[in-house]
């Protein structure tokens, strides 16, 4: 059984995207096939990475397989498969949808689950791996609470969560644990990112550690490399010698020491959902996640005053 890994920030610009697609061409150097579903609103992030922005689509029944490309090696050759038909099943390589619905996972999951015939997603999921013989999912979530992310974020076994080291992510990263502890997740990482180059990084590793009692993932190094790369390609096939690549790299060999799991179901019959924080939070009304949505970006609110908002209870 694969396994599925969530990214997941407290907000924009923490380097999620570039995490993710850099972790994939990581997975598939060490001889992995990786699976990429992308949630950005605003469309395109994953695909700009991997210079597929001005690629036609082949419609909703197709995705792209991406390879190594020896005459290109700082990119990757791209080829379009239609569902049913495996890539190279000697080939490692990284799945990725050719048709996107922008911040839109449910419907990339509809799209699977009308074609296998079956109706919850995680069974989609389960057929999709199995057909092409994926050893990772990883699904590049964003920081609300709506019923988008949180279906992806029930659907995994371990979350990765960047947070920045600032007051602003100290504030919130605190809430969006608590409620990814909710979901009794196999594994929750941290991974401080843009961390400066001068900052002890042991230190921070005890003192994140200590502070919300989880391990830290890795610990990424704010990159003058990374900013001029301007999201113009895949960091570590341009810079496969640079520390933060070995960084990067060190966390793709954890993932691989992450023993799979059969998959979660994201939505449990009504009569079981009773009594399951996670759950209650799924059954939210659309304000209420909207609350939660501000409290993670914009921080600041303590017990009482999730009480008097009638959220105490999640």
């Amino acid at each position: 059984m694969f396994r599925i890994i969530a990214f997941q920030a407290c907000r924009h610009g923490t380097g999620c995207s570039h995490l993710v697609a850099n972790l994939a061409v990581l997975l598939m150097q060490a001889g992995y096939r990786v699976g990429l579903l992308d949630t950005d609103p605003r469309g395109g992030g994953i695909r700009t990475l991997f210079g597929l922005d001005n690629v036609s689509t082949a419609g909703p029944q197709s995705y792209w397989w991406l390879r190594f490309n020896p005459e290109h090696p700082q990119a990757l050759r791209s080829q379009a498969h239609v569902y049913g038909t495996c890539p190279p099943q000697q080939q490692t390589g990284i799945y990725l949808p050719s048709e996107h619905h922008p911040g839109k996972i449910s419907q990339q999951l509809t799209h699977l689950q009308q074609y296998y015939g079956i109706t919850n997603p995680s069974d989609a999921l389960t057929h999709l791996g199995q057909e092409l013989r994926l050893d990772y999912l990883l699904l590049d979530t964003q920081p609300t609470l709506d019923e988008e992310n949180l279906l992806s974020l029930a659907l995994a076994d371990t979350i990765a969560v960047l947070l920045q080291l600032d007051n602003y992510d100290f504030q919130r990263i605190a809430v969006l644990l608590e409620i990814i502890q909710k979901l009794n997740t196999q594994n929750t990482w941290l991974i401080p990112s843009q961390v400066l180059p001068l900052i002890d990084t042991q230190a921070v590793a005890a003192k994140l550690t200590n502070t919300y009692q989880l391990e830290v993932g890795a610990i990424l190094p704010l990159s003058e490399d990374m900013v001029r790369l301007a999201s113009g390609g895949l960091f570590c096939l341009h810079h496969p010698q640079h520390d933060l690549t070995k960084v990067m790299m060190g966390f793709a060999q954890k993932l691989a020491q992450v023993s799979p799991r059969n998959l979660k179901s994201a939505e449990p019959p009504r009569q079981q959902r009773r009594g399951q924080p996670l759950m209650g939070v799924l059954d939210l009304p659309p304000l209420n996640r909207q609350v939660l949505t501000a409290i993670i970006r914009q921080g600041g609110v303590s017990s009482d005053d999730l009480v008097k908002l009638g959220l105490g209870s999640i």
